[in-house]
């Protein structure tokens, strides 16, 4: 609170007739994001309810994205999850996506999904539709993103009494990115998944957090691979699991 308030004070300190929403509102809400980040920690150090079963993955993932313009851009992914010891595929979709840049630190996206989830003797076919509204800022050499995501998915439609009725989420995420002047930028994440309502479990808790520690390397404008390590906790539900997850992924870009 100390910093908060200090923080506030070297805002009016330096405004000097300039606007408000120029200089003070960035500060303001990096603060706010500092604050979110320190509720996600107590979260993650804070104990499952319930005795955790343990897993690990590999995710890999190949995308092609385009800039039609400044501020409008598309992406096609495909990605392959592997659970189980990484001996069998969890799931793998497709991601087709556009994002429009509202100013320098705002962005909006909409994206859909389609996605095959392993079951015991087959795979469910999911369709899930989502927003993203996005705000980034810089504090020396670390770039803050939040994000804020809104999400509804259906699944086995044709095969369920209730698979035409939405699950919806609500996930949040802020990812800190370092800036060292390289073309490798190192960067943590974490994501809350908070299921607003669903046509089986109910709604109104926190079911699954996310950490992610990663790098991005840029080979140069067209070529990028990421490579991350994702700690992933399930929450409030029964026969939880803890998924220790390897990824890499490929970017194209033209």
């Amino acid at each position: 609170m100390n910093a908060n308030r200090h923080g506030v004070q070297t805002c009016r300190n330096n405004l000097k007739g300039k606007s408000f929403f120029a200089n003070c509102l960035p500060i303001a809400i990096g603060m706010r994001i500092a604050d979110y980040f320190l509720i996600l920690l107590f979260l993650f150090f804070s104990s499952p309810s319930h005795a955790q079963q343990n897993d690990f993955g590999i995710w890999s993932s190949v995308a092609v994205s385009h800039k039609f313009t400044q501020k409008l851009s598309a992406t096609l992914e495909e990605q392959f999850r592997f659970n189980q010891n990484a001996g069998s595929i969890a799931q793998y979709f497709t991601d087709a996506g556009v994002e429009y840049s509202l100013s320098k630190r705002f962005k909006v996206g909409v994206c859909y999904r389609f996605i095959n989830s392993a079951q015991e003797t087959y795979y469910s076919k999911r369709h899930r539709f989502y927003c993203d509204l996005s705000y980034k800022t810089k504090l020396s050499k670390v770039l803050l993103i939040l994000r804020s995501r809104l999400q509804a998915q259906q699944q086995d439609i044709y095969s369920s009494d209730i698979g035409s009725i939405s699950a919806w989420y609500s996930r949040n995420k802020i990812t800190a990115k370092f800036d060292l002047d390289k073309k490798y930028t190192p960067y943590l994440a974490t994501e809350l998944f908070y299921m607003i309502s669903t046509p089986d479990k109910g709604g109104g808790i926190i079911d699954k957090m996310r950490y992610t520690a990663g790098v991005s390397y840029e080979f140069n404008r067209v070529h990028a691979i990421d490579l991350y390590y994702i700690l992933q906790q399930d929450r409030n539900v029964n026969d939880p699991v803890t998924d220790y997850v390897v990824g890499i992924g490929y970017i194209f870009t033209f």
